[in-house]
Parts: structure tokens; C-alpha cells; sequence
């Protein structure tokens, strides 16, 4: 994703979107692979390129009901010489001066080389007559037209939709090999947080971002693991990451809430008594400035904000491609696209800033942004009527209704 570039002066520890996503993809690889039934692969990532075990069709077929003929016989009345349906055996030779009934999908026989559609013909007592508007050479499939044995059917990286999978399935596979789906931690931190999901104890709140961000897994491809919820306690933040690095399996760590800087704020400094090797450990941006990433041994951690709303904005411009790039698909960045807007934006501080709102379209031109009024960053129900967010370059003067701006659209589904 393209955001404003970052200014001379930046703090290292607080760089742009664009180099924050960097530093990012540097830190990220696929996860392994395994062998699974087409009938499972659906929304995989194709770690093979398979080949083709046969030619399709394996012989040439009519593309039309009619009849099968040779070109250089057409002008003269033919002798009807049986009928071939799909499934029939490929049969005898055509013999000269003849013409065979035939069916869509059925073996051509040897020796023909047009079929002749059944409504460019006339019966002629036992015989039949080719009428004008007739061609040679027409509705036959070749014999491998579709494929060749050997073509290879399917591509490294691409995320398999039903169209591969029946493509393979013609070549004559049963099964692929795909890269596993990344199995994603998800751990909350606040002593605020209420544990069920039920009315919860004097100053506690229910937990939304731990559920939003396993949907999100889910959405992308991933597997969701739930480590619940950590208290503002150094020690039992420390013993939650600690069994995290120490489970074998997880492919990434992500966290919510804890990593701005305050008092109570403690993921920054208990990660570091562990050894965390930071990438960054904010992001100039708003909302969602308290994002970092880095390393635990070997264990990638992303913090998030807290606040709802700055959770899932960050998890749109960082989990999102995070998982593209486990599950084996490639970095994958939200685009940005064109939008006009309808409502006036105001000025913005020195973060990029995202601000919600609804997309609309006027006839088949650019669509329109209306931005909401309501953006609050712990205000979930601004967030769910949206359906895009305007990004806002830093220091940007006021934009008034007509004025193009980029807008990010809320599309959950894999690889973006």
C-alpha cells in the first residue's frame, strides 16, 4: 500500500505506514506444506505446480449434435452409417462417401474431420444432403485441445478456488499439495476485561477484540488460537507470552491492548525482559499508532492497540498481509482506490489518519465517501456501519465535497 512517504526528521522507532509494512515483510515467511483431497483444498494456497497425467479431451470429440463427415464427401448425398453418443466407445473408421449421427461430447470417428450441425442438414430418403451455410473443419475438440499431458495445470501461490480444483480434477489428480493453514495466537491484555461473554463485574468490559480478530484469521485462511486474556500484571503477562514462544505450532503471536506507554501499558517492556527483537514498536498513523512488531526467539509478535476500533484498522493494514505471506500467497497490501468525496473531511495532524465511512456510486462513475460523524476509536458500532476508510496523508489541509481522495475498502477475503 502506497502512503506518504516519511519525513526527514521521523523518529526511527515511530516510522511510516509503508516502511513499517516493510520491515514487516522482511521478518515473515510461508509456512510448510502438506498433501490434502481436492475435496479440501478450497481457498488453500497450491505450493505445486501439477501436471497434467493425461491429454483432455484424450480424443477428438463433436462440440455440437450432428453429424460426422468428411469435408471433401460434403457435396454429394451421404450414406447414414450408425450413430455415436458421449460415452460410446470411438468405433469404426468413417468410411469415404459416409456420414455418422453424433452426439456433443461423443468420440469423433477416424476419418472424419467436420461435424456438421444438425440444422445445416437434410434427410434425402436414406441418405443426407450437407446444406449451404455448412463449414469444414467445424465443432470438432481436438484430442488435448484442453490440455496436454504434462501442461502444468495449477501455480505456485495462487489461492485455489473451485475453478482450479475442477481443473486438476480433469487432470487427473485427487490430490495437491497446499501450505497449511497458518495457525495465528490471539492473546488480550487489560485487567478490565470481563472473561465470559456475559454481564461482566463492577469497571469491567466484555472482550470484542479477541473474537473480531479470530474472525479475521478465519476469514484469511488461517487457524485461530485462543489464549484469552492477560491481566496488567508483569508476571502474568510474562508467564502468557513465555508458553506462547514455548507452543510448538504457531506460526504468529498477535496481541491486543498494552503497547502504548502507560502506566499500565506493559507489553513493551515485559517483551523486552524476554528478548523481543523489535521491528518497530509504534506506527505513525492514526488510529492505531500503538502497533509493533517484531520477534520472540522465533515467534513473530504483533501487538495491536486496544482500543476496538484501532485493533481492527491495524489488523486490516498489518494481519492482513502478515497472513497473505504465511499461507504462502505473497505479500499482499490492502489497495488503496479512488474515491470522490460527498462530505467534507477536515484537516489532519502529523499521522497519516483513517477516518470511516460509506462508499456510494453516482451512475457508473467513481464511487463517493461520506464520511461518519462519529470517530471514536473505542466506538465498534461507527466501525460496523462502515465499509471503508479514507486515508488521509499527514498535515493535509481540509477536503471539500468533489475533492479525489484513496480509500481503503473493508474486503475480508483472502489475499485482499
Amino acid at each position: 500500500m502506497q502512503t506518504p512517504t516519511a519525513a526527514a526528521t521521523a523518529p526511527i522507532d515511530m516510522p511510516e505506514i509503508a516502511e513499517a509494512l516493510a520491515r514487516m515483510e522482511r521478518c515473515l515467511r510461508a509456512v510448510g506444506c502438506e498433501r490434502v483431497p481436492l475435496d479440501d483444498a478450497a481457498g488453500r494456497v497450491c505450493a505445486e505446480a501439477l501436471p497434467a497425467r493425461l491429454d483432455a479431451p484424450p480424443f477428438a470429440v463433436a462440440a455440437m449434435d450432428g453429424y460426422a463427415l468428411r469435408w471433401a464427401d460434403a457435396d454429394a448425398l451421404l450414406a447414414r452409417s450408425g450413430v455415436t453418443r458421449a460415452g460410446d466407445p470411438i468405433g469404426p473408421p468413417l468410411a469415404p462417401g459416409t456420414c455418422r449421427r453424433i452426439f456433443t461430447g461423443a468420440p469423433v470417428p477416424p476419418g472424419a474431420d467436420t461435424v456438421v450441425v444438425q440444422e445445416l442438414t437434410e434427410t434425402v430418403g436414406e441418405r443426407l444432403r450437407i446444406l449451404p451455410g455448412a463449414e469444414p473443419h467445424r465443432h470438432i475438440r481436438a484430442a488435448g485441445s484442453n490440455f496436454g499431458t504434462g501442461t502444468p495445470v495449477t501455480r505456485p501461490g495462487t489461492r485455489l478456488s473451485a475453478r482450479d480444483i475442477g481443473l486438476a480434477a480433469a487432470a487427473g489428480h485427487a490430490e495437491i499439495r497446499v501450505h497449511r493453514r497458518p495457525r495465528v495466537a490471539v492473546l488480550s491484555t487489560g485487567s478490565e476485561l470481563s472473561r465470559a461473554f456475559a454481564d461482566g463485574q463492577a469497571g469491567q468490559i466484555l472482550n470484542a477484540n479477541r473474537p473480531a480478530l479470530k474472525a479475521l484469521v478465519r476469514s484469511w485462511g488461517g487457524v485461530p488460537l485462543d489464549l484469552g486474556i492477560a491481566a496488567d500484571d508483569g508476571a502474568a503477562l510474562s508467564v502468557a507470552l513465555s508458553r506462547a514462544r514455548a507452543t510448538a505450532g504457531i506460526d504468529l503471536l498477535v496481541t491486543s491492548g498494552g503497547a502504548s506507554v502507560g502506566d499500565f501499558d506493559l507489553l513493551s517492556p515485559v517483551l523486552a525482559e524476554l528478548g523481543f527483537e523489535p521491528a518497530f514498536r509504534k506506527v505513525r498513523m492514526r488510529p492505531g499508532k500503538a502497533t509493533l512488531f517484531g520477534r520472540l526467539g522465533q515467534l513473530p509478535v504483533l501487538g495491536l492497540p486496544g482500543n476496538a476500533v484501532a485493533a481492527l484498522v491495524s489488523a486490516l493494514l498489518f494481519l492482513g498481509p502478515a497472513m497473505s505471506r504465511l499461507a504462502g500467497a505473497g505479500w499482499a497490501e490492502p489497495s488503496p482506490e479512488r474515491a470522490v468525496l460527498a462530505t467534507p473531511l477536515p484537516a489532519t495532524g502529523p499521522r497519516t489518519t483513517f477516518l470511516r465511512g460509506r462508499l456510494g456510486r453516482v451512475g457508473r462513475g467513481v464511487p463517493t465517501f461520506s464520511v461518519l460523524a462519529d470517530q471514536d476509536n473505542a466506538m465498534l458500532s461507527g466501525l460496523a456501519l462502515a465499509d471503508a476508510l479514507v486515508l488521509r496523508p499527514a498535515d493535509a489541509p481540509p477536503a471539500a465535497p468533489g475533492e479525489p481522495v484513496a480509500v481503503l475498502r473493508f474486503d475480508l477475503s483472502p489475499g485482499f
